[in-house]
């Protein structure tokens, strides 16, 4: 699967869990947990695109992404809240990307 294929699904995911629309996507950046778990998702996926993320949410520079990254990575180690949304969108990412490859 593309890289822009595993992108548009992880913000699809994060968005209906939050119900935030596609047009409405610098609210992702507006909540902590959010936008943290966009970073790591992202991460986990391969799909770091500094050109994506510029023409979405305007980050520009590559140290911002790593220090998100590291961010979210501790809120990830010490919110069990954090943690179970986390896993509940890592889950309904796979299962799409499970159903995406079985159709193709």
């Amino acid at each position: 699967m593309k890289i822009e294929d595993r992108y548009n699904i992880i913000i699809q995911t994060i968005c209906e869990m939050n119900g935030i629309s596609k047009e409405e996507l610098f609210k992702i950046l507006k909540d902590t947990n959010c936008k943290y778990m966009l970073f790591l998702l992202l991460k986990k996926y391969h799909c770091e695109n500094i050109q994506r993320f510029n023409k979405d949410f305007k980050i520009k520079n590559r140290n911002v992404i790593g220090y998100e990254t590291k961010k979210a990575k501790e809120k990830f180690l010490i919110n069990k809240y954090f943690r179970d949304l986390y896993f509940e969108a890592d889950d309904i990412i796979e299962q799409t990307l499970n159903e995406n490859k079985k159709s193709m």
